[in-house]
């Protein structure tokens, strides 16, 4: 490349979607000729899960989020695709290794913080982002990320920043997705579907991570909920942030339940399908009622026991889903 020119993947196409990962492996996979819906991608990533951490160390203090934290490597792990997963601790070599592969004509799937995305603006630090990399010039990086219209530009450096923030849940180290051979089939992919769901079950209801992942800790939010105005004193953002993990940051709607959802029915399991639409349901009922807490001054404490009673409804639809799927 000559100062001044940028290089592009030819014939990479951006096709929006509703959650970063599950959207940047299907349209990593279609540019390999593997058409898959982006509902097949994340539940083959076994996707859904659940987390919940309180720390006055984060912003805000109460941090959920409903998919599992490592969806695309769990993907490769689970399909056994001949996909290529590198990590590159040192920026400059990382950047090198990701320019080299979008040089041979090939795109790329970076993870990222989003809050150095220029397209973000700072909002808030999100680490796991998943974006697909199909281009570059001097200054810019061209990206493929999820809802956006096209491909997205956003600094060399802040990319580089990105790829590389040290957040305490999931600290990043340059890590990057490509097929540099045969791509799998769908027919392939989809003979992992009973080995992806199992995983999935068997993170909610015996979860590592003991009281912070899985049924343990949707049941601590159930029971502290209502309580967020009293312990918290940055209960609002609290709310709003909640409200937006479940309904607006990627997740497809209703805390990446709906998304799952469409999931089992493809991968023909249509009552399980059903309960998890229902579990899709009354997470957004919770989201709107955090949404509503979210924009009133004081806390209205009639608001708040209804968001507990709404949250302890959650509790017992996943775990009626997580029975159902662990058999």
């Amino acid at each position: 490349m000559t100062a001044g020119q940028s290089v592009l993947v030819p014939g990479f196409e951006h096709v929006p979607g509703h959650h970063c990962g599950s959207t940047a492996l299907r349209n990593l996979l279609a540019f390999h000729g593997t058409v898959i819906s982006e509902e097949l991608a994340f539940g083959l990533g076994a996707g859904a899960c659940f987390y919940y951490f309180v720390s006055d160390d984060l912003s805000p203090t109460r941090f959920t989020n409903g998919r599992t934290g490592r969806l695309e490597e769990e993907f490769l792990e689970l399909t056994g695709a001949p996909l290529r997963l590198m990590v590159e601790p040192e920026p400059g070599r990382a950047w090198d290794a990701a320019r080299e592969i979008v040089d041979a004509g090939r795109p790329v799937l970076l993870i990222t913080d989003l809050f150095h995305l220029d397209h973000y603006g700072n909002s808030a630090h999100f680490p796991g982002h998943a974006v697909v990399l199909a281009g570059y010039d001097d200054s810019y990086a061209y990206v493929s990320d999820t809802g956006f219209e096209g491909l997205q530009r956003t600094s060399l450096a802040g990319l580089e920043r990105a790829r590389h923030e040290q957040h305490p849940f999931y600290p990043l180290a340059g890590h990057m997705i490509d097929i540099p051979g045969r791509p799998p089939t769908r027919e392939e992919l989809l003979e992992a579907a009973p080995a992806a769901i199992a995983r999935a079950a068997r993170r909610m209801l015996e979860p590592e991570l003991g009281e912070f992942e899985g049924l343990p800790a949707l049941r601590r939010l159930a029971g502290e909920i209502a309580g967020w105005p009293e312990a918290a004193p940055d209960w609002k953002w609290c709310a709003r942030f909640t409200y937006q993990v479940i309904e607006r940051r990627g997740t497809g709607g209703s805390n990446f339940r709906a998304l799952y959802s469409r999931f089992l029915s493809e991968a023909g399991r249509d009552g399980e399908a059903a309960l998890a639409a229902d579990a899709a349901e009354t997470w957004s009922e919770l989201a709107a009622e955090l949404f509503a807490a979210s924009e009133s001054d004081e806390p209205d404490p009639a608001g708040w026991t209804r968001i507990g009673d709404t949250a302890a409804r959650v509790l017992a639809r996943e775990e009626r889903l997580w029975a159902a799927l662990s058999g």
